[in-house]
C-alpha cells in the first residue's frame, strides 16, 4: 500500500531526499495507525493480543511477534555469515582473473591455484543448492544429509580429478587449448 501512494504521488518524490524520507514517514505512520479486526487477530499468537476487550489491535504489533520458525534452543556459537559471503565473493572475483591468464601462461602453479578455486566455488554453490532445497522439514531428518554427503563426494571427485590432470597430463589449461585446436572434420 506504501509503494502504491509513492507511484501516485510522483512530484513529491522528485524533490530531495528530505522531502523523501518526510513523504516515507508519513506513510509508514498511517500504515501504523491502521488496525487488524479482532477476528484476524485470533490466527495470531496469543502475546500479540494483549488486551481481550480491545476490538482492534494495531498491525505493528502483530508483525513485531510474527516468525516464520522456531527459536534455536542449542547454546551452538552462531556463523558470522558476512565474513563468509565476503569470501565467496572474493572467490569469483579471483576467477575472473585467474581463468584467463591460466589460459595466457598455462604452469602447475595457475592450474592449481585455479583447480582449487573453481571445487570451492562450485562447491559453495551446490551446497547452498542443498541447505536451500533439500530441507527436513520437507525430506526428512536423512536425505538432506546424503544430499550435503553428495555435495562433499562430487566436490572431493573434482578436486582430485583436477589434479589428476594438473599432476597426470597436460594439465588444465593446455586441455582447455586442446579443446579449442580441434577443427570439425570436412565432408569432401
Amino acid at each position: 500500500m506504501a509503494l502504491s501512494m509513492f507511484l501516485r504521488a510522483p512530484a513529491r518524490l522528485a524533490a530531495p531526499s528530505s522531502c523523501f524520507s518526510r513523504v516515507f514517514s508519513q506513510q509508514m505512520a498511517r500504515l501504523a495507525a491502521q488496525t487488524v479486526p479482532r477476528s484476524m487477530s485470533a490466527c495470531l499468537p496469543a502475546s500479540t493480543v494483549a488486551l481481550k476487550d480491545a476490538k482492534m489491535t494495531p498491525i505493528f504489533d502483530a508483525m513485531r511477534s510474527f516468525s516464520t520458525s522456531p527459536a534455536r534452543l542449542s547454546d551452538e556459537t552462531p556463523h558470522d555469515h558476512a565474513k563468509m559471503w565476503v569470501i565467496e565473493k572474493t572467490t569469483s572475483a579471483i576467477l575472473i582473473v585467474l581463468i584467463p591468464l591460466a589460459l595466457a601462461v598455462p604452469n602447475k602453479i595457475l592450474d592449481s591455484a585455479m583447480a582449487i578455486l573453481i571445487t570451492a566455488h562450485s562447491f559453495w554453490g551446490l551446497e547452498a543448492i542443498a541447505v536451500d532445497y533439500v530441507r527436513a522439514s520437507i525430506f526428512g531428518p536423512v536425505i538432506p544429509k546424503i544430499a550435503i554427503g553428495l555435495v562433499y563426494a562430487i566436490s572431493i571427485a573434482t578436486l582430485g580429478g583436477l589434479f589428476y590432470i594438473i599432476t597426470h597430463d597436460v594439465g588444465i589449461s593446455n586441455t582447455i587449448r586442446n579443446f579449442w585446436a580441434i577443427k570439425s572434420e570436412q565432408k569432401a
